[in-house]
């Protein structure tokens, strides 16, 4: 029995090594770099808590750090540099009065050895398959904002650019960290499940994703038309009771936005838009601010020339409107069909154009 056991814990202990990543980071900095210290921060596991902060010292431009992680993690590099004359305090913000300049981003991943030219700028050599794909993002993303120069920088571009680089490298961590963007707040099902399908099965698996994984499902329940839409009543700009009951028989969508929300006002030109190109087609906007200022609700309203109703109780976020669909940030949207049940959430940029043409042929 002694024997068993003993052979039992021998392979649990083989397979925790086997699960660690091992990684080497060696750096050359060039002496018109005045740097005395290196800091690399990466989160130390998949729970969502606080990066860690290893630091070194730079012995004649040379730094090195060692250790082990669960699993490859994107880590930040920056370098240390004592106050100089003549340098002001706003460059100079760090606790122990140095300059700290962030200089590289890598994947803790194997041996890599990181050199820099005058200026600062990174170059990397080796690293195992993560270092490799976070490279491959670099040049893909670099290849498309030269395609798409137009665009680029915008959520519909990183959108494309992500799954574009999901489908490609399916297996990768890195594809799962760069996911981040979409599954960290609310997560759209229609953008979201489609990467989450492309995953392998070994990433459909990792601690990230089965950290998420139940939100998605939830997400996909809440815009499949079998939850209704919370009903309320709220005074328009003249003081006029409105009510979502007043809107049944159309589509209708919800828009919680507010003067001070500068993504909320980049995003109302797309709403115009969509409201222009379907308000004949059974489709309306019904716009519900957070604002608390009726001056500064009405000035916005008339510079971004909304023609839809707008309603306010001058609340913010709490309320009753937004504590009833759960609004944690703006700008939000909620999309409600002709039976007062919800067909979409969180509809931005070319995604609520999509869903419109679908929903309204």
């Amino acid at each position: 029995m002694k024997k068993i056991l003993f052979l039992a814990v021998a392979v649990f202990i083989s397979i925790a090594l086997q699960a660690q990543t091992h990684y080497r980071i060696r750096g050359a900095v060039p002496q018109s770099i005045k740097a005395i210290k290196a800091v690399m921060s990466y989160p130390p596991d998949d729970k969502g808590g606080e990066y860690r902060a290893d630091t070194t010292h730079i012995n004649a431009g040379i730094f090195e750090f060692k250790g082990t992680i669960g699993r490859p993690q994107l880590a930040e590099l920056n370098l240390i540099i004592p106050r100089t004359k003549g340098v002001t305090a706003e460059e100079n913000r760090t606790e122990d009065g140095s300059n700290m300049k962030n200089v590289a981003l890598f994947y803790l991943d194997g041996n890599i050895d990181i050199s820099f030219d005058k200026a600062g700028m990174a170059s990397y050599q080796g690293g195992g398959s993560e270092q490799e794909g976070w490279r491959a993002y670099e040049k893909l993303t670099t290849d498309k904002m030269k395609a798409k120069s137009a665009m680029a920088g915008g959520m519909e571009f990183f959108e494309e650019l992500i799954f574009d680089f999901v489908k490609t490298y399916p297996d990768s961590y890195v594809a799962v960290d760069l996911m981040d963007l979409f599954t960290q707040g609310a997560i759209q099902p229609d953008l979201v499940e489609p990467m989450y399908d492309a995953l392998s099965k070994r990433m459909q698996n990792s601690e990230k994703v089965l950290g998420w994984v139940d939100k998605l499902e939830q997400a996909k329940v809440a815009v499949s038309g079998t939850l209704s839409a919370p009903e309320f009543t709220l005074n328009d700009v003249e003081g006029n009771p409105v009510s979502l009951t007043a809107y049944r028989g159309k589509y209708v969508l919800v828009d919680f936005w507010a003067s001070w929300c500068v993504p909320c006002r980049a995003e109302n030109p797309n709403v115009v838009a969509a409201y222009e190109q379907f308000k004949d087609k059974n489709f309306e906007v019904l716009g519900i601010s957070l604002d608390t200022k009726r001056e500064a609700w009405l000035k916005a309203i008339q510079e971004d020339k909304l023609p839809w109703k707008q309603l306010c109780d001058f609340k913010a976020d709490k309320s009753e409107v937004a504590i009833a669909y759960d609004i944690s940030s703006i700008p939000a949207n909620v999309l409600v069909d002709p039976n007062g049940k919800i067909v979409g959430k969180n509809l931005r940029d070319k995604a609520l154009h999509d869903r419109l043409a679908e929903l309204l042929r």
